[in-house]
């Protein structure tokens, strides 16, 4: 009875452990990156930059064991990820992206627009602003994925109880080509490789009970995939990143400098309490500096040096007044 009993229960663990999902903090709406949003701003006004395209140029297949599948192996929305990797740099200070994917539409669009205007006002018909152009555009793609890169595990068996882990690693790699439109040269050239991890863990019974005449045979598990998705996504934000220090090592840019306010601190009055003080920032002080060194025209110059000179006369013929009354006084108490 409690050898029944006791399978009953293990095999309610294992089944328990078996159907244990994976959890993976990963929001879809955050930054992956960190570096991404929290990149210096810009000197000046953001970059207009356009992309063409960013496609999986892996042909990589997703495996499916036995069979052959037809999905592929990464994701086929990585213009996407990309655009929105160059609108979130620098919390948006950095880029301002163009469409130029879907142009065709956006023309016809504007043709329609252009069209309608015409038949309200006639002649008079408010036209449409200019597109707005790009100076560099952006293009590259996945180039590699690589699967079973590292794979190992480790496991034990003992009185027909057996355990084990085992892992698996990818690589994705990505190439982003910053390309100037005026000359058509390829500016800047950047390489990305992102390891994808995958793990699982089992274990198994396999026990004879009653005299070796009954078998059972307990098997339970979970694995644990890191989104490839995700990984791609982490691969493209730093290749932005990297992307943007480059172009400021070969001046294409500038980081924006932050000039931290000095603040003097000022009594006013003897009577006033300590804690009521004035603040005076870096920007007063440099132009009271500025007042006080003024530069005096020739005219001014000329009336400054004859009031010093005035001011010299002055302390001369009080210094000869007090030698002469000395001088007199000394031969006053000799004649005594």
């Amino acid at each position: 009875m409690f050898k029944y009993l006791g399978i009953i229960l293990l095999s309610t663990l294992l089944v328990g452990c078996a159907t244990h999902k994976a959890s993976f903090d990963v929001k879809t709406q955050a930054v992956a990156y960190k570096d991404l949003s929290s990149v210096k701003a810009p000197e000046g006004d953001p970059v207009i930059i356009a992309v063409y395209d960013f496609l999986d140029m892996t042909g990589q297949k997703k495996p499916g064991g036995n069979f052959a599948s037809m999905s592929s192996a990464v994701t086929q929305g990585s213009y996407q990820l990309l655009i929105k990797a160059l609108q979130d740099a620098g919390e948006g200070k950095w880029f301002r992206v163009v469409e130029r994917s879907s142009l065709a539409s956006l023309l016809q669009e504007r043709k329609l627009i252009r069209t309608t205007r015409q038949l309200a006002s006639g002649e008079n018909a408010e036209p449409l602003p200019a597109l707005l152009f790009a100076g560099a555009y952006i293009t590259g793609g996945i180039v590699g994925y690589d699967s079973d890169i590292k794979s190992g595990g480790i496991g034990a068996r003992i009185l027909g109880i057996q355990a084990n882990r085992q892992y698996r690693e990818d690589v994705v790699t990505i190439i982003l080509r910053l390309v100037n439109v005026q000359t058509g040269e390829v500016v800047i050239t950047t390489t990305v490789e992102k390891t994808i991890v995958s793990t699982s863990t089992g274990s198994d019974v396999f026990k004879y009970f009653d005299a070796d005449t009954m078998l059972v045979e307990i098997e339970a598990g979970y694995a644990k995939n890191e989104p490839v998705t995700f990984a791609v996504r982490k691969a493209i934000e730093k290749g932005v990143v990297d992307l943007i220090h480059l172009g400021a090592q070969k001046e294409l840019w500038k980081f924006r400098v932050e000039v931290p306010q000095i603040k003097d601190y000022i009594e006013i009055g003897n009577d006033v309490h300590s804690d009521m003080k004035v603040e005076e920032t870096l920007e007063q002080k440099i132009n009271e500096n500025k007042k006080e060194t003024k530069v005096l025209t020739g005219s001014e110059k000329e009336l400054v040096k004859k009031a010093d000179d005035k001011d010299w006369e002055n302390v001369d013929k009080e210094n000869t007044d007090e030698n002469n009354d000395n001088d007199t006084g000394d031969s006053s108490g000799n004649n005594d």
